[in-house]
């Protein structure tokens, strides 16, 4: 016997989500702090009619709609409002913004509603590095341009009547600074050979005793062996999801929780493994571990993308069905909340994908999830901007400058940072010394560190963020290129944490800020201890592979930028931006080398 609307446990559980005036929250949705500051709303219009005519109209071209993961459908806009403004302003600033978007005066039937998949967004954007400086020193450098240009706006003003001196301003020239660009780059080359050269001829006409050479020689094939089996192991969500596919389990009651003991088993597993089994050198083991959580991610966020999705299927089969049987409901609002419920599942299905073929769950199959375990990034969606092509020379050039910054990085190892890192390890041995006497040269370590410290730190960032991940974004076609921001010109810890490493930020925003919120039912306060949190927590887990104990050094300045980011937002420094990045590359310099320095020594 079927159990009547009101005692059913799903209807009971979807009257409460579509509670609470005219929105529905799928997911306790934050916007960026830039965005609101200007006022923003994201609001998702949940009609499929006029998700349809949207799209026919093609206003999203015209109307400034955000495509975050709704690349095509257009179904999230930017809704422009006062912050100080009332409920009833709000309500018609929205209306106003969604006549605009849609040509559409009566907007009563459409439902504003709140998208899990508001909060990250992909779209065709330009590497920073790429976009300001290498293309346009291929396609507009020309040489010494100022003298051209105050020649020219000495004609102009001439032109125009002017006689006597002529003032020019510096807001009225374009100077190009890429001459100065090539030169650092042989500058670091240069010093590379050098100190190449000087190492060989010290070392009797060898670099066999290299110790960098030799962890980047040793175990070669077991770290890519190990490395491949990695890879293989994250297939097990999309089987976990195929069989859901075929309702062989179910997602909310067996899928899930195999997933979560998986990736769990995943992290401990190959955490022990290189350190304990194989007993890989230290190189090896940090490889492996960070190559191992970048698979962890992809693997959750597909798992429980698909998962999320799963869910809301289901609801919208149940609220389809119920509607069905409309005539046997009677409580008018028991309809209202079956047709929002409807109307919300099948925008929220409908517009993650612009080909039927691949809306889901059809986008469970293994192309799909082989390519996205291709692409540079760790937040799945169904479809990603694609360019037309690869270019073969752009590969070349970035693989260049892999080997390249590879080079770079041994030399300036062996020849400056190895021989600080034994020094360092023997004063750690010398149990005699006072505590004053290792504090001081620990100090003296510490001050011949930074120089070195800060060339590799922002060797490695553009080895990874810019070379290795544009060149894998060529090679698969990944159209979005905006893998860190210009974090170089942060006056605040919070801009630098969300923009230095973009990828890392949008899972952490998804998966554990936004996530924890709707999920736990934290604030925003709490959600950014959780993220910070866990933050805190693997990036200690980094430390421990590397140095084999917990000293939690890591972690308490992961902490410490809590208080930092409460400062940075004080008036003497959003007075003074550039005190605030001051302060920002004071921490940046000595930071690194600070905590280097303690766990080889303490």
């Amino acid at each position: 016997m079927t159990k009547p609307l009101m005692q059913d446990e799903r209807f009971l559980r979807i009257r409460k989500l579509n509670s609470g005036g005219n929105r529905r929250r799928s997911i306790a949705l934050e916007q960026e702090e830039e965005e609101k500051e200007e006022g923003l709303e994201v609001v998702q219009m949940a009609s499929l009619d006029d998700l349809k005519k949207s799209s026919d109209e093609g206003i999203e071209s015209s109307s400034g709609v955000s495509r975050g993961a709704t690349p095509d459908k257009g179904v999230t806009t930017a809704t422009g409002g006062d912050s100080c403004s009332g409920e009833a302003s709000d309500e018609e600033n929205i209306k106003l913004r969604l006549r605009r978007l849609y040509n559409d005066g009566n907007l009563s039937g459409p439902e504003k509603r709140y998208s899990f998949f508001g909060d990250v967004a992909f779209d065709y954007r330009p590497s920073i590095l790429d976009g300001s400086i290498n293309d346009p020193m291929k396609t507009r450098f020309e040489g010494p341009t100022l003298e051209k240009q105050i020649r020219a706006k000495k004609r102009a003003i001439k032109l125009e009547g002017g006689n006597g001196h002529v003032i020019i301003d510096n807001g009225d020239l374009s100077p190009n600074f890429s001459g100065l660009y090539v030169l650092f780059w042989l500058t670091v080359a240069f010093m590379s050979m050098n100190m190449s050269i000087n190492y060989y001829y010290e070392h009797g006409r060898t670099f066999r005793d290299s110790a960098i050479l030799k962890f980047m020689t040793t175990d070669v094939f077991t770290v890519g062996f190990v490395d491949l089996l990695m890879y293989l192991n994250i297939y097990m969500v999309f089987f976990i999801h195929k069989a859901c596919k075929s309702r062989l389990i179910k997602w909310s009651s067996t899928g899930m929780a195999i997933t979560s003991i998986m990736e769990f088993a995943y992290l401990i597993f190959y955490l022990y493994l290189p350190e304990h089994v194989l007993r890989l050198h230290w190189l090896a083991k940090i490889f492996l571990f960070l190559h191992s959580l970048v698979l962890l991610m992809k693997m959750h966020s597909y798992a429980f993308y698909n998962g999320y999705m799963w869910n809301i299927l289901e609801e919208l089969n149940f609220s389809t069905k119920q509607l069905k049987r409309k005539s046997s409901i009677s409580d008018p609002k028991v309809l209202t909340v079956l047709e929002r419920s409807r109307s919300f599942c099948k925008s929220e299905i409908e517009s993650q994908s612009s080909s039927p073929e691949d809306i889901f769950p059809n986008n469970i199959n293994l192309k799909n999830f082989f390519m996205y375990t291709m692409y540079p990034t760790v937040v799945y969606q169904i479809e990603y901007p694609r360019t037309p092509i690869v270019r073969w020379g752009y590969v070349f050039e970035k693989l260049c400058a892999i080997f390249g910054t590879i080079f770079v990085m041994m030399a300036l190892a062996q020849s400056s940072m190895y021989p600080l890192a034994m020094k360092a390890l023997s004063l750690r041995e010398k149990s005699w010394l006072s505590a004053t006497e290792r504090l001081q040269q620990w100090g003296v370590i510490l001050i011949e560190y930074i120089p070195s410290f800060i060339v590799m730190y922002l060797l490695v960032f553009y080895l990874i963020w810019d070379a290795i991940l544009n060149c894998i974004a060529e090679l698969s076609r990944f159209g979005d290129r905006y893998f860190y921001g210009d974090w170089w010109n942060c006056v605040s810890w919070d801009e630098f944490s969300r923009i230095w490493n973009v990828p890392i930020h949008k899972f952490l925003l998804r998966h554990v800020y936004h996530s924890s919120m709707s999920a736990l039912q934290l604030n925003k306060t709490q959600a950014t201890l959780m993220t910070f949190l866990l933050s805190s927590v693997v990036h200690e887990l980094s430390m421990y592979v590397l140095f084999r104990k917990l000293r939690f050094y890591l972690f308490f300045f992961q902490m410490g930028q809590l208080p930092l980011v409460a400062l940075s937002s004080s008036k003497l420094i959003r007075r003074n931006p550039i005190l605030g990045n001051l302060l920002f590359w004071i921490g940046i310099c000595t930071g690194p080398s600070v905590l280097c320095t303690m766990y080889l020594t303490f």
